[in-house]
C-alpha cells in the first residue's frame, strides 16, 4: 500500500521515493527494527488515508543544519490521494500529530521539518503552524527548507 502510494506523482515527485515494493518492505523493516524512526499509516474515518514518518532529528542529516538535542524529533508527512491535498488537512490534523508527538517524548522540545524547497504546501502548513524558518540547505540528494516548531508556540498553537 505504501509503495503504491509513493509512486503516486503527485508523491515521486515530493518525496522522491518511488521505489519498488520490496525497497520499501526493507526500508519499512529497518524502521520498525531499529530506534530512528517510527512509520505509521494515518486512518481518517477507519481508511488510511496517508503515511508519517516520526523520526530522531539528532541523529538525521539534518543535524548539523541547526543545534540539535538529542529529544529533537522530526515528522514527514504524505497525503495518499491527490484529491484531498490542499483541502484543509493539514492544518486540521498536524495539532493532533504535533500533540500526540510531543506527549509521546515529554523531553522534546521541537519538531522539525524538512521539505523540498519547492514544496510549496508544506511550507505554507509549517509557516500557518509558526514554525521558525532557518533556511533552505542543499543536502546530498536534494535541497531542503527547514523549519521548527518549538513546545511553546506549539501549546499556543494547539490551545
Amino acid at each position: 500500500m505504501i509503495a503504491e502510494w509513493m509512486n503516486r506523482p503527485h508523491l515521486a515527485k515530493a518525496w522522491e521515493y518511488d521505489w519498488p515494493v520490496e525497497r520499501w518492505r526493507t526500508h519499512l523493516e529497518a524502521q520498525l527494527e531499529g530506534d530512528y524512526s517510527l512509520p505509521l499509516v494515518l486512518s481518517i474515518g477507519g481508511v488510511d488515508r496517508g503515511y508519517l514518518e516520526i523520526y530522531r532529528a539528532a541523529k538525521d542529516s539534518i543535524a548539523d543544519r541547526y543545534d540539535s538535542a538529542p529529544h529533537d524529533l522530526g515528522l514527514h508527512g504524505a497525503i495518499a490521494d491527490e484529491e484531498l491535498v490542499n483541502r484543509g488537512l493539514g492544518p486540521m490534523l498536524l495539532p493532533k500529530i504535533v500533540a500526540s508527538v510531543l506527549a509521546a517524548d515529554p523531553d522534546c522540545r521541537r519538531i522539525m521539518f524538512d521539505p523540498d524547497h519547492r514544496n510549496t504546501t508544506v511550507r505554507g502548513l509549517c509557516e500557518f503552524a509558526g514554525c521558525k524558518f532557518l533556511g533552505e540547505h542543499q543536502m546530498s540528494n536534494r535541497r531542503m527548507a527547514l523549519y521548527q516548531l518549538d513546545r511553546a508556540t506549539a501549546r499556543k498553537w494547539m490551545a
